[in-house]
């Protein structure tokens, strides 16, 4: 058995939820950090993801000594107005930025282990967002901008900084398969002839009364998320194989396969 590898998990709710399946309404068996330990027999993580955070809430967070550190951030700053920044802000750590404020956050992994090897994820496409636990927390999906900024603006500076800085990344954006269309399967809206299961864009074209109406996403419409937003079994295993992937590459022989997953 090879050394045990420490990996220390930064990112909000993809991340978070994965040791909360509770607030997914069990609608999760297993999240992305789980599938993923399970491709490897000496890997074992450890979860800080914090829910609902953006790239602000982690420059000043005390962080675990690991092996390895993941960072996936981005959809928060995006529905929370964070300016996205220049590459001047990355490199100059300037605090008040997306780009900014991953670059100081990285240099506060580099300072706490020098040794560690680093991935930087971006954030994936999303849907509207309605909360399974809370309909009246919800948020319309990335097919729109949002004050200002687009999504698949956010996570293309995230991963092409990170390339040009020689930091190891992965495009989860692209390479996923998450899109507005395949989010889930329809959204569940009341219409002028009664309730209707319409897909992407369809439903787009109906308001929700989220206080009154039928919660939109049954479990039947799931897809890649269960809820607009947050990744369903079948998301968290298209996470989970592509990072299982990136960190082979990544880590070599230092992380032992296990062979009839991987």
């Amino acid at each position: 058995m090879k050394k045990e590898i420490k990996w220390c998990a930064i990112g909000d709710s993809f991340t978070y939820l994965n040791d909360h399946l509770d607030e997914t309404a069990y609608r999760v068996k297993e999240g992305y950090l789980t599938r993923t330990c399970g491709y490897f027999d000496n890997l074992s993580v450890i979860n800080i993801g914090m829910n609902g955070s953006s790239t602000p809430d982690w420059i000043r967070i005390e962080l675990p000594e690991a092996d390895l550190y993941t960072v996936l951030l981005g959809t928060n700053d995006w529905h929370g107005g964070v300016p996205l920044g220049k590459r001047e802000d990355f490199r100059l750590k300037k605090e008040g930025t997306i780009l900014g404020n991953l670059g100081l956050l990285i240099s506060h992994i580099r300072e706490k282990s020098p040794e560690a090897e680093l991935l930087v994820m971006n954030p994936v496409e999303r849907g509207d967002f309605v909360y399974i636990l809370d309909p009246l927390n919800n948020a319309h999906g990335s097919y729109l901008p949002d004050q200002g900024q687009w999504l698949a603006d956010i996570a293309e500076a995230i991963y092409e900084i990170c390339c040009e800085e020689g930091i190891p990344a992965l495009n989860l954006h692209d390479l996923s398969g998450f899109t507005p269309e395949n989010v889930v399967r329809f959204k569940r809206v009341k219409t002028p002839g009664g309730y209707r299961n319409l897909p992407y864009p369809e439903y787009t074209k109906y308001p929700v009364c989220f206080d009154e109406d039928e919660y939109p996403y049954p479990p039947e419409a799931a897809d890649y998320t269960y809820d607009g937003l947050h990744p369903s079994d079948k998301g968290n295993e298209v996470i989970a194989s592509l990072l299982a992937a990136r960190l082979k590459m990544l880590m070599g022989d230092r992380l032992q396969a296990v062979e009839t997953n991987y």
